[in-house]
């Protein structure tokens, strides 16, 4: 009771935010229990139903490995996959609207999601990473739902919040019945905070498991659209934060007065920054065009991803990469997606959130980490400049991927034993 009025004034706070960001959509009624035909339809079925909760972009990435592992060990059952951003529910429909019935996830008031449960009635819940949610977990745990986490991890960030409410939270991670984390660190932190020994099992990182995209049409049409000609170099700042445009473009333009072959793309993290990078562009006395609206015609230097689900794509053709959310506060982002690609990769100091990848990173000479914007810019011109040694990186971090395989496998034998 407590922790619905306290998500109710939580709410009405936050309502605002909603507005102004233009993220109350036509689906957002859904958020509420109330969905379209289709939906409801879909919801019909007899079968028992793995409900998949994966909130953004990254855990919707990773389910494009483990759903059809998971379809392919339980055949009779239909998948319900949840996010909560916008980006996550597009790329959602885009990869799995065919395959699993996709709505987004309800706010954790109580009436909403019992009104939810009884309407998925799942037969197993899965929480892509750290998803805790009090009401649902404990809903879904009354109705005999056995609920497990996949790819756990408690971030520094997170870890002295969670603190904050520990007494709370152990009951609520009492209701969980299968905690697969990445690693001992997050293993210790879980239970730190509740969760039962005996429940908690190391299985590592699935993202490790993601392979790589075919360099099929997808990944050509980008290299069509940018108007790259061969020895063209493309430097590639993926999932970049305020404040680090800027010195992303200073290092690109202190470059470009070496080498005349190169260009720069920049994705911001949320693609509503896209103004906002343009505008910083035009500040360095250059012109941006958006990825989007490319031609073909080679005539930009600097390009501004756009679009939903092509960073992959944009990795797959790049020269060098940066790993945005590092030189700022942010805590970094995954490394691993272009490191798939052979990619040679550079990120900033603050890579907390991703702390025991970006270190195995490191330590295995498969990414460069810089302490500084200083670092930063000499790194960039040294990198861009060098072949060879963009090459030694780029296979070492392949082989960083390829020896941290298997925790999706491992995952789907522990699931096993849980659900029913």
């Amino acid at each position: 009771m407590l922790y619905d009025i306290g998500f109710f004034i939580f709410s009405i706070f936050y309502l605002p935010t909603l507005i102004f960001k233009g993220k109350l959509h036509k689906e957002f009624l859904q958020r509420f229990g109330a969905y379209d035909k289709k939906t409801m339809e879909s919801f019909r079925s007899p079968s028992g139903k793995i409900w998949v909760q994966a909130v953004s972009v990254g855990e919707v990435a990773l389910c494009k490995i483990f759903i059809p592992l998971l379809r392919e060990r339980y055949p009779g059952r239909e998948i319900v996959l949840s996010t909560i951003t916008k980006t996550g529910y597009d790329l959602a429909r885009k990869n799995f609207e065919r395959t699993a019935t996709i709505i987004y996830f309800p706010l954790d008031f109580s009436f909403i999601v019992k009104k939810v449960v009884s309407i998925i009635r799942p037969k197993l819940y899965i929480m892509v990473e750290t998803e805790i949610w009090p009401n649902l977990l404990k809903e879904l745990a009354g109705s005999g739902v056995p609920c497990v986490m996949v790819n756990g991890r408690i971030s520094d960030r997170s870890i002295g919040k969670y603190r904050l409410v520990k007494p709370f939270l152990k009951g609520i991670l009492e209701k969980v019945m299968l905690f697969c984390m990445r690693s001992q660190a997050d293993a210790d932190r879980i239970i730190e905070l509740g969760a039962p020994r005996s429940r908690v099992k190391i299985t590592g990182n699935m993202k490790f498991d993601i392979g790589p995209a075919p360099r099929s049409g997808s990944a050509k049409s980008v290299v069509a659209s940018l108007g790259l000609k061969d020895g063209e170099k493309l430097f590639v700042a993926g999932s970049t934060h305020p404040g680090e445009d800027e010195m992303v473009l200073e290092s690109f333009k202190a470059v470009s007065k070496e080498l005349s072959n190169i260009r720069i793309l920049i994705a911001p993290r949320h693609i509503e920054r896209v103004g906002d990078v343009e505008a910083a562009v035009r500040k360095f006395g250059l012109d941006p065009v958006r990825v989007s609206e490319c031609r073909g015609d080679g005539r930009s230097e600097v390009f501004i991803l756009d679009t939903i689900g092509q960073l992959n794509d944009v990795y797959s053709i790049a020269t060098l990469v940066f790993i945005g959310g590092s030189l700022v506060r942010h805590g970094g982002h995954n490394p691993i997606e272009p490191a798939i690609f052979e990619k040679p990769i550079i990120f900033g100091p603050h890579m907390f959130n991703f702390r025991d990848t970006a270190s195995v990173f490191v330590r295995s000479n498969a990414a460069i980490q810089v302490h500084d914007k200083e670092a930063f810019l000499e790194k960039v011109r040294i990198l861009l400049r060098d072949e060879v040694q963009r090459k030694w990186l780029g296979e070492n971090a392949r082989r960083v991927v390829a020896e941290n395989r298997g925790a999706t496998e491992r995952n789907l034998k522990a699931i096993k034993e849980v659900a029913r």
